[in-house]
């Protein structure tokens, strides 16, 4: 691999809308709903069924339209059109959404209450905005970034209390916010 010192077009993308970037690896949304992947893959985060890495985008597979992308730092999540969330790639705190799974090297629903609007992803957890406005938070919670009142992990979602009608979420490595 070479590394480039300037801006450049990535070769065999369709127009592009959203990008998101995780630890070695991409994702982009394109104009058309679709989304490409390529990078490190180590856990599956290019959800291609298999771990090896991948030099061009590559399109992953979802059973609808997706409308937004989050990158952990080797996990991934998927919005779909209908407002579910889709969720691959390592599962070591929990990321994923459920215990079920070390990791995925394909994109597997998340069990949220209620459809989501908009969804984030930190180093080793994951948020999803809910359509009422409510937070769901789960994974690594070390330093208190799922805001639950405690540093345990959590492996499904589980509501941010004291969090009502907020109208965007962000993640950094270890924290998050909301703006409400």
């Amino acid at each position: 691999t070479s590394l480039e010192a300037s801006p450049g077009r990535v070769a065999g993308l369709p127009p592009v809308r959203a990008v998101a970037v995780g630890k070695g690896y991409m994702l982009a949304l394109t104009q058309d709903d679709r989304v490409f992947a390529w990078g490190g893959n180590a856990a599956g985060q290019l959800a291609q069924g298999h771990l090896h890495p991948v030099a061009l985008p590559v399109p992953v597979t979802f059973p609808e339209r997706i409308a937004a992308v989050a990158a952990g730092a080797s996990h991934a999540l998927a919005l779909t059109s209908a407002g579910d969330v889709l969720a691959w790639g390592s599962n070591n705190r929990g990321q994923l959404g459920s215990d079920a799974v070390k990791f995925s090297t394909k994109p597997m629903p998340v069990a949220l209450p209620e459809r989501a609007q908009a969804i984030a992803a930190g180093m080793y957890f994951s948020l999803a905005l809910g359509n009422s406005g409510a937070v769901y938070a789960w994974g690594w919670n070390h330093l208190g970034q799922l805001a639950t009142g405690d540093r345990e992990d959590r492996v499904t979602p589980t509501v941010v209390p004291g969090l009502a009608k907020v109208h965007a979420i962000a993640a950094g490595q270890a924290h998050a916010a909301a703006l409400a």
